[in-house]
C-alpha cells in the first residue's frame, strides 16, 4: 500500500521538475532529475526535490499483527499498536464493535477469507453436499482442466474449464482435476471443497456468506461493509489458500494434499480485480501464492500485482515444523531464489509491501514460546536470527507468533531496530546453482545493460535489498566518472528510475535478462554517455550504495 500511496504523492510533487535529459513523466516514468543537457525547465533543485522527498514520502514500514484468536481487552490494546492487524472473524467469533474498537486508533484491520477452498464443506462427504442445494447450484461442476494432456502453459485456458468425465451435478466452481471421478477434490488436511478461485460463481458465493446465516462463515460483503450480515467494516481482506492453483509440478501422488489445478491460476487476477472494482477503497493482502511472482513459472504471466497491497510470506526461515526449527534447504530457497524475486515485483511503481510470518514452534528446548513471551531467553538467538534474516536482510516486515496463529506478543517492536543507517545490497534473480540447496546468487551490481535508442537509452538492472524500500538512481554524462574526486557523483545529471519489466523477464531468468530496465531520452544523438546506477534507501538516512560500475553508449539518431 506504501509504494502505491507514496508514488502518487511523488508524482504530483515531480510533474513540475522534469525535463529533457529523463523525459517527460507521463510518457518515460522518471520522477525527477538535477538540471542537465536539455536544461532546467522548472527551477527545481536536487535539493528542493530531495527536501520533498523526505517530507512527503518517508514513512517507516507499517508493523503488522496476525492473530486468529478470540478478542477481549487485552487484545484489543495490543492491537492497537500494530499499522495493520489481521483477525480471523470466524475462529474469533469477531464483533463489529470490536473491529472497530481497533479501527478508531488509526489501526488497519484485515479480515481473513479463504478463497480456493469452500469452508462452508468441511467435514462434508461429496454425497453431503449432493443434498445441499448451495453446493449443487447449476450443476455443472466439478470441472476439470480443459487443455491437452500435458499443456504447460496457461494462454487462453478457459477459466472455467470443462465438465469432469466422472460426471456432474455440483457447483461449476468445485474441481476433480486430482483423480476425475466425478466428485468435488477434498484438501485431506482441512477437509474442505478446493475452488476454481477465478469462476464468477465463486465470487458471488463468497461474497454473499454471513457468519450467522446458514452458512456460518463470514464472506466478502460481511467483512468489509457496515451493513450486511455483522457488518464488521474491516480495511480489506486477507486472502487465504491460494496456494490452490499452484504448479502442478508441486505435488504428486504422494504428497499429502495433493493439487493439479494449476489452469486455474489466470482467475485469480480476475478475482483480484472484480474485488476491486466492487470495493475500490479496501485493501488486499495476498498469502502464499508466491509462485505468481517467479518468472520461471507459467503463473508470471499472469500474476495479480496490480490489484495487491500486501503479500505474506509464510516461514521464510522458521516454520510450524515442531520437531526442528527449520528446513536448511528450504530457507535456503527461500533466500536465495524467491525472495530477490519478490522484492522485485514489490518494489514496481504497482507493487506491494511483503509482510512475512514466521512460527516459535521446533524442539522443545529451545522454549520459542516462552521466549517469544518474554518468559525464556533460550530461544531469543534464533527468534532474533528470524527477525534478522526476513526484516533487515530481505526487506519484509516481520511477525511472530505460534502454530496456531494465537500467540499475542509484541516481540518485534520490541527488537526490530528501525535505525537504518547502511546502504541496500545488491542481490540477483539469477542464481545459476544447481545444487540442492541453492546457494547465494552473484550480485549484479549497478548498471548491467544500456542500449541506445533514437536520442536516449535504456538502461536495465537488477535488484537491491534493503530494510526499507529501495528506490535506483541514474547518473549519467558526457565525460568519464572521477569517482575519487567526485564520489558523489554530484557533478552528474541524474534521475530516479522507475523500474518497467525488463526484456525477456516475463519469459524466465538469465545470466543476460534482467527484472528492470527505463528509457531515457532527451539526449544528444551522436554523442557519447557514461552511466552509472546506484541503490538508494527510503530512510531518513537516504543510505545510497557507491558502487562504481560504469557503462558507455552512443544515443542514435
Amino acid at each position: 500500500m506504501k509504494r502505491k500511496l507514496v508514488s502518487a504523492i511523488i508524482g504530483v510533487l515531480f510533474s513540475a521538475m522534469l525535463f529533457g535529459g529523463c523525459g517527460e513523466e507521463d510518457e518515460y516514468s522518471v520522477f525527477g532529475s538535477t538540471a542537465g543537457y536539455g536544461g532546467n525547465t522548472s527551477g527545481a533543485t536536487e535539493s528542493q526535490a530531495n527536501e520533498a522527498v523526505n517530507e512527503f514520502a518517508y514513512e517507516e514500514k507499517s508493523s503488522y499483527m496476525i492473530y486468529y484468536g478470540a478478542l477481549d481487552d487485552r487484545i484489543i490494546q495490543e492491537a492497537k499498536q500494530y499499522e495493520v492487524v489481521i483477525l480471523h472473524p470466524k475462529m474469533g467469533n469477531i464483533t463489529r464493535d470490536q473491529i472497530q474498537e481497533i479501527r478508531d486508533s488509526g489501526t488497519i484491520v484485515l479480515g481473513y477469507i479463504a478463497i480456493g477452498e469452500d469452508l462452508r464443506t468441511a467435514g462434508l462427504t461429496p454425497e453431503q453436499m449432493l443434498q445441499d442445494e448451495r453446493f449443487t447450484a447449476d450443476g455443472t461442476g466439478p470441472r476439470v482442466d480443459p487443455r491437452p494432456a500435458g499443456a504447460v502453459l496457461l494462454d487462453d485456458v478457459d477459466p472455467k474449464g470443462i465438465a469432469s468425465p466422472g460426471g456432474t451435478g455440483y457447483a461449476s466452481y468445485f474441481l476433480d482435476d486430482n483423480d476425475h471421478n466425478g466428485k468435488p477434490d477434498i484438501n485431506p488436511i482441512f477437509n474442505c471443497a478446493f475452488t476454481n478461485i477465478g469462476d464468477p460463481a465463486w465470487f458471488d458465493a463468497l461474497d454473499q456468506m454471513t457468519i450467522d446465516g446458514n452458512d456460518k462463515i463470514p464472506g466478502i460483503r460481511e467483512i468489509l461493509t457496515d451493513d450486511y450480515g455483522r457488518g464488521l467494516g474491516c480495511d480489506g481482506l486477507f486472502l487465504d489458500t491460494i496456494d490452490t492453483c499452484a504448479p502442478n509440478s508441486y505435488t504428486d501422488d504422494s504428497s499429502p494434499n495433493k493439487t493439479k489445478f494449476e489452469w486455474t491460476a489466470p482467475g485469480v487476477a480476475d478475482f483480484m480485480e472484480r474485488l476491486k472494482e466492487k470495493y475500490p477503497d479496501k485493501l488486499i493482502l495476498q498469502n502464499r501464492g508466491l509462485f505468481f511472482y517467479n518468472p520461471l513459472l507459467p503463473h508470471y504471466k499472469y500474476n495479480p500485482r496490480p490489484y495487491v497491497d500486501y503479500v505474506m510470506y509464510e516461514s521464510y526461515m522458521l516454520d510450524s515444523n515442531s520437531t526442528s526449527l527449520y528446513n536448511d534447504g528450504f530457507y535456503a530457497d527461500n533466500k536465495y531464489n524467491f525472495a530477490p524475486k519478490l522484492i522485485a515485483e514489490a518494489s514496481r511503481p504497482d507493487g506491494f509491501e511483503v509482510l512475512s510470518l514466521g512460527y516459535a514452534e521446533g524442539p522443545e528446548e529451545y522454549h520459542l514460546k516462552e521466549t517469544l513471551l518474554g518468559n525464556s531467553t533460550d530461544g531469543l538467538d534464533i527468534l532474533l536470527e528470524d527477525l534478522n534474516a526476513a526484516e533487515y536482510e530481505a526487506g519484509f516486515k516481520h511477525y511472530i507468533t505460534d502454530g496456531g496463529v494465537t500467540l499475542v506478543n509484541d516481540f518485534v517492536i520490541h527488537h526490530e531496530n528501525k535505525d537504518d543507517n547502511t546502504p541496500p545490497v545488491w542481490s540477483s534473480v539469477y542464481n545459476d546453482s544447481v545444487a540442492w540447496p541453492p546457494h547465494e546468487p552473484t550480485p549484479r551490481v549497478g548498471i548491467g545493460q544500456v542500449e541506445p535508442v533514437s536520442g536516449g537509452v535504456t538502461v536495465r538492472w537488477d535488484v537491491a535489498l534493503d530494510q526499507n524500500d529501495v528506490s535506483y538512481i541514474l547518473y549519467y554524462q558526457q565525460e568519464p566518472f572521477d569517482f575519487e574526486g567526485d564520489p558523489e557523483l554530484k557533478n552528474a545529471q541524474t534521475c530516479v528510475l522507475t523500474p518497467e519489466v525488463g526484456d525477456g523477464y516475463v519469459n524466465g531468468v538469465g545470466p543476460d535478462i534482467y527484472p528492470y530496465q527505463a528509457t531515457v531520452e532527451g539526449l544528444e544523438a551522436g554523442k557519447p554517455y557514461y552511466f552509472v546506477i546506484r541503490a538508494r534507501d527510503d530512510s531518513k538516512q537516504q543510505n545510497e550504495d557507491s558502487n562504481t560500475v560504469v557503462l558507455k553508449a552512443v544515443p542514435s539518431k
